[in-house]
């Protein structure tokens, strides 16, 4: 029992030793350990159990192990020999498995593409695979630090980040970008913990092409969003400084891009001056701060953007000296304006090879839509120009007289309206001819240039009739100035065209702001003293407040206008209607004048108005319709071919009784196969009587004389009323046409009609044409036919057979 007991005890023994070398070494094969075979403390445990030494073969192999066992071992002994076998094997497995993991570890690390480092605590490189060897361009990193390989601020910046990973033992990732900014890596740095001692662990991951990508797909959203940006600025833009400057001032916030310029190009030297800039960091410039030198623009690049205009090419550099601020890439897009080149648009950025591909396969929409945003806004100074300017004289129009009226008024300002009138100037253009007439109407204008002074505002503000305003502090008054100054210099003898031709001139004044505020009402009142000064063989009237002389004048007026009718004072001129795609003639308007005795051609807005009003517009129009077809039929027997003539019928002319009558009886006299007549309505005469109305116009249209409307839409409009009219042709208002160039508005009105008539199967002609930019516009909207003064002013019966003639 003793012995038994013994044996226990030394069993026990045996197998406390075992646990300590077994865990030994587990510890053992912690990593730095070494051996491949069972560890040396199994090896003494097995022999001491056998009594005699054991292969390490035999150690791992449970049952040659127990076949060295001696005999007389117990039991116990034997199962802790099969244990102790057991537990040498488990330690080979185990060290192969973590010399294999240890082997993939380290081809891991060495073959990654990406840098992967160890630090210890103090900063030096204790691993490194070969990416990031290779990367610094050392054989080693072990023992360096980042000193070895990073200027001083680089360093810092990341010993800061090496301490903070190791003071909170947390991982941080961040964007790392090379100096040149060409390469981007995403960096992870992290805590490893060694037995108790910290290290820190690193990753870099080249995210370049990444990078790239994304910043392709930018530049893509980027450039479509500038170009959207771009047309609402061109929009809404009134004048070329802003526009350039709004365009430079959105241009350069976009990424990448630090300065933006616009260049224009001197027509007088050639020369390029910048007009507009705009930097990243809010600074903004216009031409006048370039004049007068109070900015620099050391990023300028004259030569490059020289380069644009010479070529009318994209230019553009990416390999610029980009130290010390200055820019890096440069592009240079021309800009064209009516087919020459207007200018340059420079984008310039900080970054080396900024503009790649993309932006300059691209830069010719952006140019493109600049473009025609400035020239839009060319243009249309321009046009503003012609509008503002009279093309007979030279001098400001009435458009620019009503403008610097309204501005003088804004001010408070004080003085007359001298409306200086060539007397019987429509007689004169018929004794002489409208050239000799011009010509001397030009005399005129140009004494006037010449002796009024600056201060004073000079205009031509119709067919022989010049207004000029005259500041009420001057030295003299206004009645001395224009008798003694404005009448000795205009009246008299002017030779013209080898020919010498008298002019008297009539001068009627209007106060400022005594009897108006507006240029209509100051020459409307001082047309009314020029009237009332002629009446009493006066050379100068002034505007007489105290008495009512628009009534006055509307009765006599109406008195004069009922011995004109029984004189038979009217006369019919025709105006040309033009088949604006062919430019043929395709028709005629007959408009009514008054030949008075006394005052000459008179216009129909004079006498129209009284005409209706006392009702003697029914005999008149019915006259007027009656030589219209008398005319045509004189001309057709004169073997020229008259086309189709338009007649005005006015709303009394519906009440009538005789209006059916009157237009059968006007076609009987013309004796033509084919209605040599048509007739023209306004809007107001449908709503009177609308059933009344659209009876007579169905018998007219059955004896084949076409309808139109006259002035549509600017009266009663009615889109009921238009699809139930028998009518044929909409004719578009002058106040229309006259505005479509230069305003968008009015040019989707008269888009909307066009496309109204002809969705009604109806034709259009636009009255009022002075400009063939007008005419363009109109063939682009597809109306078809026109009339205006850039075809030909209403004429005389003769006067218009010579043009048939010529047709």
């Amino acid at each position: 029992m003793h012995h038994q007991h013994d044996n226990k005890h030394d069993d026990s023994t045996r197998l406390q030793k075992m646990n300590n070398i077994a865990t030994q070494e587990q510890r053992a094969l912690a990593p730095g350990s070494d051996g491949d075979g069972p560890p040396p403390e199994l090896l003494r445990l097995a022999g001491y159990l056998c009594g005699k030494e054991v292969a390490p073969e035999t150690l791992v192999d449970e049952q040659a192990l127990l076949a060295c066992a001696p005999p007389a071992m117990s039991a116990g002994q034997r199962q802790a020999l099969a244990d102790l076998a057991a537990t040498a094997a488990a330690c080979q497995r185990l060290k192969r498995q973590l010399a294999r993991a240890e082997s993939f570890l380290s081809g891991f690390a060495e073959h990654s593409p990406s840098p992967l480092w160890i630090k210890d605590r103090n900063g030096s490189y204790v691993m490194g695979n070969a990416a990031l060897t290779g990367f610094f361009g050392v054989p080693t990193v072990v023992g360096m630090d980042d000193s070895h390989f990073w200027p001083e601020d680089v360093r810092h910046s990341l010993e800061e980040q090496d301490r903070a990973v190791l003071e909170n033992g947390e991982t941080i990732k961040t964007m790392e970008t090379s100096h040149d900014g060409t390469r981007h890596w995403l960096v992870h740095k992290f805590p490893i913990d060694v037995g108790g001692e910290p290290f820190l662990g690193g990753s870099a991951i080249d995210m370049t092409t990444e990078v790239e990508k994304e910043r392709a797909l930018i530049r893509h959203d980027t450039f479509y969003v500038l170009l959207s940006r771009l047309s609402a600025l061109i929009s809404r833009a009134k004048t070329i400084d802003a526009l350039c400057l709004d365009a430079c001032r959105f241009a350069c916030h976009q990424p990448g891009l630090e300065i933006v310029d616009i260049s224009r190009v001197d027509e007088a030297t050639g020369s390029l001056k910048l007009f507009a800039s705009a930097a990243r960091d809010g600074t903004e410039r216009q031409a006048k701060d370039f004049e007068t030198g109070a900015a620099a623009a050391d990023w300028f690049l004259p030569e490059l953007a020289g380069a644009a205009v010479a070529s009318g090419k994209l230019q553009f550099s990416n390999q610029l000296a980009g130290a010390d601020g200055r820019m890096a890439s440069c592009m240079a897009i021309p800009l064209f304006v009516n087919g020459k080149c207007w200018g340059v648009i420079s984008f310039y950025s900080h970054r080396p090879e900024f503009f790649d591909h993309f932006y300059r396969e691209r830069a010719g929409e952006l140019g493109n839509e600049l473009s025609f945003g400035i020239e839009r806004l060319v243009n249309a100074q321009e046009l503003s120009r012609l509008a503002r300017t009279n093309a007979l004289s030279g001098l400001p129009s009435r458009l620019r007289f009503d403008e610097e009226i309204a501005a003088l008024a804004a001010v408070n300002a004080s003085g007359t309206v001298l409306l200086i009138n060539i007397n019987r100037f429509d007689e004169i253009s018929s004794a002489y001819g409208n050239t000799a007439a011009i010509g001397l109407m030009r005399q005129v204008a140009q004494r006037l240039k010449d002796q009024v002074a600056d201060r004073m505002v000079l205009s031509h503000v119709g067919i022989g009739r010049f207004a000029l305003f005259y500041p009420a502090d001057e030295e003299r008054s206004p009645r001395a100035y224009a008798r003694d100054t404005i009448i000795p210099l205009l009246e008299g003898s002017y030779q013209v065209d080898q020919q010498k031709i008298w002019c008297a001139i009539n001068v009627g004044a209007a106060m400022l702001p005594e009897d108006g505020t507006s240029a209509d009402e100051l020459l409307v009142k001082a047309w009314d003293a020029l009237a009332g000064a002629r009446t009493q063989d006066e050379p100068i009237g002034f505007y007489d407040r105290d008495a009512d002389h628009a009534l006055a004048r509307q009765i006599n007026m109406e008195a004069e206008l009922r011995e004109a009718v029984e004189r038979g004072e009217f006369v019919n001129f025709y105006q040309p209607k033009i088949d604006l795609k062919s430019g043929k003639l395709a028709g005629a308007e007959a408009l009514v004048r008054w030949r008075h005795p006394v005052r000459g051609l008179i216009q129909p807005t004079e006498f129209v108005p009284v005409l209706e009003r006392s009702g003697l517009v029914t005999q008149v129009g019915r006259n007027v319709m009656q030589r219209a077809m008398e005319d045509w039929r004189e001309w057709y027997d004169a073997g020229l071919e008259p086309p189709q003539i338009a007649v005005n019928v006015a709303p009394a002319q519906f009440r009538c009784d005789s209006l059916f009558d009157d237009i059968e009886r006007a076609l009987n006299t013309a004796e033509a196969h084919l209605s040599p007549l048509s007739i023209e309505v306004t809007e107001s005469s449908l709503v009177a009587d609308h059933r009344r109305v659209v009876d007579i116009l169905t018998r007219v249209r059955d004896l084949d004389v076409p309808v139109a409307i006259d002035d549509f839409g600017t009266g009663y409009s009615s889109l009921a009323y238009l699809v139930t009219l028998p009518v044929d042709v909409l004719k578009i208002d002058r106040s229309f046409v006259m505005k479509m160039a230069q305003d968008a508005g009015y040019m989707g009105l008269v888009s909307t009609i066009v496309s109204l008539a002809h969705s009604l199967d109806l034709k259009v002609v636009a009255e009022g044409i002075e400009t063939e930019e007008e005419a363009k516009l109109l063939r682009l909207l597809r109306c078809e036919q026109g009339q205006g003064y850039l075809y030909g002013r209403p004429l005389p019966a003769a006067e218009f057979a010579k043009l048939l003639r010529r047709q």
